[in-house]
This record gives structure tokens, C-alpha cells and sequence, in this order.
């Protein structure tokens, strides 16, 4: 069985790892300049048939599991879940964390365990990932917080509704006809395991900024027989942290009601009465609230002032910009490194609200003895 280092096995969805909540078509000035592809032959196929048997398909379900590997600070997230789509441009995950247990800790020390592993030899930190609910309508985006009660919700413009969704941030879950796939991804085929396998490892690497905001590279281990996604791992801009996607229980055009929800349930509904709600219409306010389109960058595993410099860059005012107390770090040198952000990365930019950082103020031998911790002025020293 074909599998990516330390991963389970299946992935077929990418509906919400690299997905920037704007709504937005990419700009002109948006796109980053790229040489033109020179596509192999073999490749434009797989492009051409994955994009055709995509067409076919009316209703998707299935299961999730998600891993995301964070080399700062060495921390393996995990988490699972369940995924639906309905044709032409309905889709919805939801992200529930896994309890770790026992067993689970015991079979990562075990000698020669696959797992990813510290720089004095360790597996990495397993801990359970966050809640997340990820949905669009057709008419709106939305990107839910339940244990928080927040939910952002994007209006999409007309041109990224109905079949048009392909064209939207969302890539991999179904294939993009090659010339519109080459325009937006410089594509790659890795390696053929046919005829033992009956898949394919394709590379894709951005050519817009929309992605290339949100992540460096992406391989697809793509399913021959079904033309959907076996797995893709997402390596980040920083090229630090890897979000691997694995799918089972795939089920396509199943006749009748979803599976996995309560009689009579409708999915495409997001229940979020009594939420915090952030509401963005097409190009509401772009010229004050969201300038050039930009999103928020991913700060998480910087220093404190290299972060609050790379926000007020992308157009968030200094005054905006706030810091709350992590606790102790894990290692010694990541004191004053942010480990949490606040909206995430990828969320549009507006100037009305507030972006917080939680920083690690001190080491845990420094929490031990009582010692107060460090503050702004203590990054200077700390690089």
C-alpha cells in the first residue's frame, strides 16, 4: 500500500487546510510571475481524465483523519472527522479532535515506530487538534469555531458559484480541466505506481498568491480507478509544518438521504444561531477593510516582533495588534515565539478587528523557580 511518510492511508479532500475565507478571485497583481509549464504529455492525461471523471460525480461522503506535523515545535495535532459534497457546488467538513490515549502514547515509544521525531530523538508531542465545522452553501462560505461560538461567513461573489466553485480556493477535491490546472499550479508527476498500484503521485506547486499564501507545495496521491484523491500532504509557506489529509469510506452518488447525519437533517445547514458571527460581502469595504484582498499571514512559530512587523506590513494597524501569555515554552528557544493566532492565517484582513498573538514568556525551568516572565523587550535578546 502506497502511503506518505508516517501517514495513515486514504485522502480525498482538501476542503478546508488551505482554503483563505475571502470570497475573492484572484487579482492580477495577486499572481506571483512563473515561468510557462512546459507539460508532459503523461501528465496533461491524468489532468484531462481526472478533470472529466470529476464531472460524474453528484454526491461525495465519506471519513477524515488529519494529521499536522509542526516541526517549531515539534507537535504532531491529530484529529478526524466526516466530509459531504453535493453537485454542483455544495461541500461541508467537519473536524472533531481525537482523544489520546493511553495505548496510542505507548505505540509512538515503541523502538522503531514510524512517527516523526524531536532533535534528541523523541516523538514528537501528540496532541488532540481543534474542533472545526467548514461549509459552503453555494451561496456562502462558512468557517465555524463551535467551541468559541464564532463563525465568519463569506458571501460568495457570482462567478465562484455553481460549476464555477472549481475555480475557488478549494483544489484537489476535484480536478480542474489541465488548462485551467497548469494556469493555477505548475503540476508534476512524481512518480507512476501502476500497474502494482493503482495510483499516481502528482506535485503541485502555486503559481497564484491566493495558494501560495497558505501553503508551498502540495502532493496528491491520486486514485486512478475513481479519480479522486487517495491523500495530499500540504507543506506551509515557512515550509515547517505538514497537514496530511486521509480519507476512508468513500461513498459517490449515493441514491437518497446523506449518511452520518441525524434523520432528516439538512447538512448545508451550518446552526449557528446564537454565534458570533463576522459577515463579509464581494468586495465589501476592500478599500478600508481589506487592502489589495490581502489576508492575514500565518505568524504562528516567529518572534514576537518579527510578527507584529510582518501584520503591520500586510495592513493591520499597530494598535490592533495585541499579546496574551502562553505560559512556559516547551523548549528554551522558543521563549517570545508566538504559538497561537488569533484569527488564523488566511482570514481576510479588516481594520475593525483586533488580531491576538499568545506568546511563551518564559522557559519552564524559569516557571519552576517562581521567575516572572519576560516581556517585548526581551525578544532583542532572544534571536
Amino acid at each position: 500500500m502506497i502511503r506518505f511518510a508516517h501517514s495513515v492511508t486514504l485522502l480525498g479532500l482538501i476542503l478546508c487546510a488551505a482554503v483563505p475565507l475571502s470570497g475573492q478571485q484572484p487579482e492580477p497583481g495577486q499572481q506571483n510571475p512563473a515561468p510557462q509549464q512546459q507539460i508532459t504529455r503523461e501528465v496533461w492525461q491524468l489532468l484531462d481524465v481526472w478533470a472529466k471523471r470529476s464531472g460524474e460525480v453528484t454526491k461525495l461522503e465519506g471519513k477524515h483523519e488529519r494529521h499536522v506535523y509542526d516541526d517549531t515545535f515539534e507537535v504532531e495535532k491529530v484529529s478526524n472527522g466526516k466530509f459531504w459534497y453535493e453537485a454542483p457546488d455544495k461541500g461541508r467538513i467537519d473536524v472533531f479532535p481525537i482523544k489520546n490515549t493511553a495505548a496510542m502514547i505507548a505505540a509512538r515509544n515503541q523502538p522503531g515506530a514510524k512517527v516523526e521525531r524531536k532533535k534528541n530523538g523523541e516523538p514528537y508531542d501528540l496532541k488532540s487538534d481543534d474542533a472545526q465545522r467548514w461549509l459552503c452553501d453555494g451561496v456562502k462560505i462558512f468557517d465555524i469555531d463551535d467551541p468559541k461560538k464564532i463563525a465568519r461567513v463569506v458571501h460568495l461573489p457570482p462567478g465562484l458559484r455553481g460549476q464555477n466553485i472549481m475555480n475557488s480556493p478549494l483544489p484537489f477535491l476535484f480536478g480542474l480541466p489541465p488548462e485551467k490546472a497548469i494556469d493555477r499550479f505548475h503540476m508534476e508527476l512524481v512518480h507512476d505506481y501502476r500497474p502494482d498500484y493503482q495510483v499516481v503521485l502528482l506535485m503541485a506547486t502555486p503559481k497564484q498568491r491566493q495558494d501560495a499564501d497558505n501553503w508551498k507545495e502540495a502532493r496528491i496521491l491520486l486514485n486512478t480507478e475513481t479519480y479522486l484523491p487517495d491523500a495530499v500532504k500540504l507543506l506551509d509557506p515557512a515550509g515547517t509544518k505538514r497537514t496530511v489529509y486521509t480519507f476512508q469510506d468513500m461513498t459517490i452518488n449515493k441514491k437518497g438521504l446523506f449518511g452520518g447525519l441525524i434523520s432528516g437533517q439538512n447538512p448545508w445547514d451550518p446552526k449557528i444561531r446564537g454565534y458570533q458571527i463576522h459577515v463579509i460581502q464581494p468586495g465589501q469595504q476592500q478599500a478600508e477593510n481589506q487592502p489589495n484582498n490581502r489576508t492575514i499571514p500565518n505568524v504562528v512559530g516567529k518572534r514576537f516582533d518579527l510578527a507584529t512587523k510582518l501584520l503591520i506590513e500586510a495592513g493591520i494597524p499597530k494598535n490592533n495588534i495585541s499579546n496574551q501569555n502562553a505560559g512556559p515554552a516547551p523548549r528554551a528557544n522558543l521563549v517570545f515565539i508566538v504559538s497561537a493566532q488569533q484569527p488564523p492565517a488566511g482570514a481576510p484582513i479588516n481594520k475593525a478587528e483586533k488580531v491576538l498573538l499568545k506568546i511563551f514568556d518564559k522557559t519552564q525551568k524559569q516557571a519552576a523557580a517562581g521567575v516572572p516572565g519576560g516581556n517585548r523587550q526581551g525578544v532583542a535578546v532572544n534571536r
